[in-house]
């Protein structure tokens, strides 16, 4: 009982009408994946364990070849979209949450990227989500890049204020890759001023995202 175990994540929409800005922003957020190719979603059976069970929902996500926590006091809604043409697993505050936010996650497991070129690829993504909500390109080429690091995940992070449908929001991107692994991207955006607020769910989240076994990918 109480949600323990793990779970396969399919499609399932998504309820609250108050919060359709943070919810289809995510489009936007991860429009500048299409120049990687991307591997064909796989359905799979799910099995394994519960590193947080009274805390988090664990799903193995096979599409992006991911282990995924999400929040489970209260439970956060979750679907697997497919508007940008890349499967991206999506976790969403529940209705009277706040601040509201959606966490998302994307992968390309036929990619690697070198250690050297990590820094440019996290760059220019976070311009270019930046762009996508509305960013000057002054402002965006402003934005700084840090080193961060969750679990055995490297890469580079930076946040920007935006906006979407006239919403201002704060947005955080993440790309990064463990080594010998494939890169994944983790982005967080919720209401203006209120991303200090999920620094223990984001801790939480991504320190626990891990690589799926290679043959539950291919």
């Amino acid at each position: 009982g109480h949600g323990r175990g793990v779970r396969a994540i399919g499609g399932r929409a998504l309820r609250p009408r108050r919060r359709l800005a943070l919810a289809g922003s995510h489009a936007l957020l991860l429009g500048w994946l299409l120049p990687f190719s991307g591997a064909r979603a796989r359905p799979g059976e799910a099995n394994g364990r519960m590193p947080e069970p009274r805390h988090m929902q664990i799903f193995h996500v096979q599409e992006l070849g991911l282990e995924v926590g999400v929040e489970n006091q209260p439970p956060w809604e979750t679907r697997l979209s497919n508007e940008t043409g890349r499967p991206t697993f999506v976790a969403e505050s529940p209705p009277n949450y706040h601040p509201p936010t959606v966490i998302t996650y994307a992968s390309w497991p036929d990619e690697k990227v070198p250690a050297d070129g990590m820094h440019q690829m996290a760059g220019a993504a976070i311009r270019r989500a930046s762009e996508n909500f509305g960013v000057s390109r002054e402002r965006s080429l402003a934005i700084p890049v840090r080193q961060a690091q969750y679990g055995d995940i490297q890469g580079y992070e930076g946040w920007f204020t935006g906006k979407a449908d006239g919403v201002a929001m704060d947005v955080s991107v993440f790309v990064g890759q463990a080594p010998g692994k494939f890169p994944v991207v983790f982005n967080v955006y919720t209401t203006r001023g209120k991303l200090p607020n999920l620094t223990e769910v984001l801790r939480r989240a991504w320190t626990n995202v891990k690589y799926l076994p290679v043959g539950g990918v291919k």
